[in-house]
């Protein structure tokens, strides 16, 4: 076991918006239980003095020019992220309060023509704590860029979602694959995490740990 530096950590949590409850645009299986585990970790990180930091997709449509493939197949009901919209607005569950940081996002990375690695930088945050959806897409844009500009990240299992059980399971090994320095938590032990206490969780001992397959993709998942 051991114990993060809680001076030098934030809780990132991503895309968690009312476009993915069920009945909506996008729906994630199990997206109660993503919302009120993501909230019991921002409740946590907020009574440690941990920055919480909400990802929050948002097109505007001046922006729309950088998806110009996307924008030749794009029917206007399957439009996400639209800026001021009730489906891109952060569920209410966990919404942003004084003193957390919201990240204003066009892409699917968090970092990607945003200020977040500057505001980062300027906490001296070193571990990034992660929660969101879709787990296969900006969970893991963001994710990657995060490893890749030298973060420890750990992602909370249960606080990850996406719109199918499949999609969930082989984005999260993805991403299991390349998460040096950090790890997988359970949400008992990203909880402590958050606390300062001493946690236990899966860590990444080398590249490419999971070389799946289909018939193994749910034992390694469960194991994790």
């Amino acid at each position: 076991m051991t114990a993060v530096n809680l001076a030098a950590t934030a809780l990132l949590v991503i895309d968690l918006q009312n476009e993915y409850r069920s009945g909506a645009a996008w729906p994630v299986v199990g997206y109660d239980a993503v919302l009120a585990n993501a909230a019991a970790l921002i409740e946590t990180a907020r009574a440690a003095g941990v920055p919480v930091i909400h990802a929050q997709a948002w097109v505007k449509p001046e922006q729309r020019g950088g998806y110009a493939r996307q924008e030749e197949i794009l029917t206007e009901e399957l439009r996400s992220a639209v800026a001021g919209s009730d489906g891109a607005a952060i569920c209410a569950e966990v919404a942003a309060l004084p003193g957390d940081i919201v990240i204003h996002k066009h892409w699917p990375s968090a970092f990607c023509r945003t200020d977040l690695s500057t505001r980062l930088a300027d906490r001296k945050i070193e571990n990034l704590i992660v929660a969101g959806v879709l787990t296969d897409s900006c969970v893991t844009a963001s994710v990657f860029d995060a490893v890749y500009q030298g973060f420890r990240v750990w992602l909370v299992k249960e606080a990850c979602g996406s719109m199918s059980e499949a999609m969930q399971r082989t984005g999260m090994l993805d991403m299991a694959n390349r998460l040096y320095g950090g790890g997988i938590l359970r949400l008992p032990e990203a909880l402590k995490a958050l606390a300062g206490q001493p946690f236990d969780g899966w860590r990444c001992t080398r590249p490419v740990e999971f070389v799946y397959t289909l018939e193994t993709v749910d034992r390694i998942y469960e194991a994790l």
